[in-house]
């Protein structure tokens, strides 16, 4: 037989799930790990746990043993997590909030409060009780970042290690007489990379495929009923700036604002924010960006993170008519105040709506913007979705008197024939008005059958070069894209023992000008070579043909390119270790040409945690080019970024973030102290210090350095 002890098939959805049962608490539950209460003993116990991956269909390696209790108050989920070598087999690396989810023992519950099979919650932990939870829609679609009141903790004995969830029935959404929900139980056995789940889950799927879920009888949650959340803040800001020695200004500031969350019912929730304050997010990371392309930066502000991905197109990722980071941030990333603003999210099993209405103070030069943007969404039969999407952007009058108006409208679709077939599309136009004038259009598809063996996609998408979103994100203007791809996941026995996988596939992408379409550039990535070991570490070599047809002079890092046509080769050498280990370490080495030059590039990181409290990451970037551009220029860049992560417990934190580019001589420090002392309540102390280079008013070099200390205190109370 070719395949060793594996059935390479997806199975389909159950026609009849199977069912949960919860039993209802006769005492109250003291969340502590340690499930000694005698309502646990009377639970109903869910042992048979089934692996996902490495051997599709298997029984689990190591026992699990979970039960579900429920009051008036909470929905209760208890589990004991056997290990077979005790607890030198439990392995998690941190104990930040929403850790890594690949690299952590873990335990957690997917719950579909609707029974639509299409939107889910998921509520997980790892053995040090480090909280992780996330909103899915048709486990394409996620928000890691979404924060939920709810509580947990964990207990590591000799024989493995206890879990035990409490979830109150008000951060849950679920209709008028409920008496069941779609959940799907998981956990993760790190020191075997392996990933188990009751009820069963194809391999290829992950866990929030909900079709495959098991039904949650016998509770009897409390009808849903409005309640409000009260987030207010308390913040003291000094900030001084120098140039070269220089102290050009000092200033301290205090302010308060917040947030209020009004669940109005079982579907609707309405965020209103005043003075919004963003003082403890986590600062961007600097790339060096070798492409023609512009580079999209992670959204990290909790107020625009909570019901984002119901705003996100999933058919090209580098298309998106809003992007959150348009608002608040000017293009360098330089922070503009909000005054106040408001969203409206309601959620069912029919349909998605949502609303954000936000003012954007005058600052940076740039005029006072009002912000608003729609969205509609309609679920069709099982599995199919169709929406719209409007933004408008109105920037008030500048010194000169000028204003300017922007409006996108979009449609989007998604659509899955069968569990393996999927396609997500959409089609926008933009408009400006006033200070500049012009119309333009994109669109985009990504259309892919995926199996245990087999993943074939095709992306396409089209930007016009009046297409202008200014509340979303584009990489660049005029050009078509057709980027097809393969790859195979192939698991024959010859491949030895400590081999899991054996991924050979290619991956293209070819830009042409949408103006007269004529070529624009392209690559075409062969990976004969890519082997995923049993630990989960990596290992893969890829070929890469490039082309490059250049109308105007390109500039990267400041060398002059010429317009013209360019043909080059390169090989890229990947090894991702498995950073479930105390010491984990991956790097990937490419070399070849680059347009008329060479570059050679080098990238590692490094990761020691020799306890998880204590955790070091670094991060390099290494860039060699030879005789590149016009004036055959030899030049290199070094980038490197530390973080330190000191933990007394999960809600006692202090993360200290350092980075050094030489591309622009710029350096970085952000230090946050974090302690939850309450659930959702924070006390932030923020350091930041930044140096540049710059000039002054004669054009002679100096240092500018800006320095931050920041105390923020946030109180969450729920009515």
């Amino acid at each position: 037989m070719f395949w060793a002890q594996d059935n390479p098939d997806i199975f389909p959805p159950p026609e009849v799930a199977p069912s949960v049962q919860a039993v209802r608490a006769s005492g109250e539950i003291n969340i502590d790990g340690t499930l000694d209460e005698p309502s646990w003993a009377k639970a109903k116990s869910i042992t048979k746990f089934i692996q996902k991956d490495p051997i599709q269909g298997d029984p689990a390696t190591r026992s699990t043993e979970a039960k579900v209790l429920f009051d008036d108050t909470n929905l209760y989920i208890g589990a004991f997590c056997k290990t077979i070598n005790g607890r030198k087999e439990i392995l998690a690396q941190n104990l930040q909030r929403d850790f890594d989810y690949f690299q952590n023992d873990m335990f957690g519950v997917v719950l579909d409060g609707f029974l639509d099979q299409r939107n889910a919650v998921s509520f997980q932990t790892n053995p040090y009780a480090a909280q992780r939870e996330l909103l899915v829609m048709d486990d394409e679609i996620f928000n890691r970042e979404w924060s939920a009141l709810w509580s947990v903790r964990t207990q590591i004995t000799d024989e493995g290690w206890y879990a035990e969830i409490a979830i109150p029935w008000k951060t849950l959404r679920y209709p008028e007489n409920c008496t069941e929900m779609g959940i799907i139980l998981t956990r993760n056995i790190r020191a075997n990379n392996e990933y188990v789940s009751y009820p069963a889950v194809p391999r290829n799927f992950n866990v929030y495929r909900m079709p495959y879920e098991a039904v949650l009888t016998g509770i009897e949650p409390p009808p849903p009923t409005a309640n409000i959340q009260l987030n207010p803040y308390l913040l003291v800001d000094t900030v001084r700036q120098k140039e070269g020695e220089e102290i050009i200004s000092e200033s301290t500031d205090v302010k308060v604002g917040g947030e209020v969350k009004w669940v109005m019912g079982p579907n609707s929730v309405l965020d209103l924010t005043y003075n919004t304050d963003f003082a403890q997010a986590d600062v961007d990371r600097q790339v060096i960006n070798l492409s023609r392309f512009s580079v999209l930066f992670p959204e990290r502000r909790q107020f625009f993170l909570e019901g984002n991905e119901i705003y996100r197109m999933a058919a090209w990722d580098n298309l998106q008519p809003f992007f959150s980071r348009r608002i608040g941030l000017d293009d360098i990333g330089n922070p503009i105040p909000i005054e106040v603003g408001g969203r409206f999210t309601n959620r069912s099993p029919n349909q998605n709506i949502g609303a954000i209405l936000l003012r954007q103070d005058e600052a940076n030069g740039q005029p006072a913007s009002n912000f608003a943007v729609a969205r509609y969404s309609r679920n069709i039969g099982g599995q199919n979705r169709i929406g719209g999407m409007a933004t408008f952007r109105y920037d008030e009058a500048n010194s000169q008197g000028q204003s300017n108006y922007n409006a996108t409208v979009t449609i989007d679709g998604f659509l899955r024939p069968t569990q393996a077939i999927n396609a997500f599309w959409m089609l926008s136009g933009s408009k400006n008005s006033g200070l500049e004038d012009n119309e333009g259009y994109s669109g985009a598809l990504w259309a892919y059958y995926s199996d245990n063996l087999l993943y074939l996609g095709l992306v396409e998408s089209v930007i016009s070069q009046d297409y202008d979103p200014k509340v979303g994100f584009i990489d660049a203007n005029n050009y078509l894209l057709t980027s097809p791809a393969i790859t195979l996941r192939l698991r024959p026995k010859w491949l030895p023992k400590f081999t899991r996988q054996f991924s050979p596939g290619i991956t293209t992408f070819f830009y042409h000008y949408l103006d007269d379409l004529s070529f624009r550039e392209g690559f075409a990535s062969f990976r004969p070579f890519s082997f995923e070991f049993q630990n989960g570490s990596l290992i893969e070599y890829a070929y890469r043909l490039n082309w490059q047809s250049l109308r105007d002079p390109f500039s990267p890092l400041g060398i002059a390119i010429a317009a013209g046509d360019y043909e080059y080769q390169r090989h890229i050498i990947n090894y991702t270790g498995d950073f479930s280990k105390k010491i984990g370490f991956s790097a990937a080495y490419g070399f070849g040409e680059f347009f008329n030059g060479n570059l050679n590039n080098f990238t590692a990181s490094l990761r020691l945690a020799p306890i998880p409290h204590i955790s070091l990451n670094a991060n390099y970037e290494y860039n060699q080019i030879k005789s590149l551009g016009m004036d055959g220029i030899s030049t290199e860049t070094n980038l490197l970024g530390t973080e330190l992560r000191l933990s007394l417990n999960p809600r006692l934190q202090l993360i200290t973030f350092y980075q050094y580019n030489t591309s622009n001589n710029s350096s970085t420090i952000n230090s946050r102290l974090s302690w939850e002392y309450l659930p959702l309540s924070y006390i932030f102390i923020v350091f930041n210090d930044n140096e540049a280079d710059g000039v002054d008013d004669f054009l002679n070099p100096l240092r500018l350095r800006n320095t931050q200390g920041i105390i923020k205190l946030t109180f969450l109370k729920q009515f």
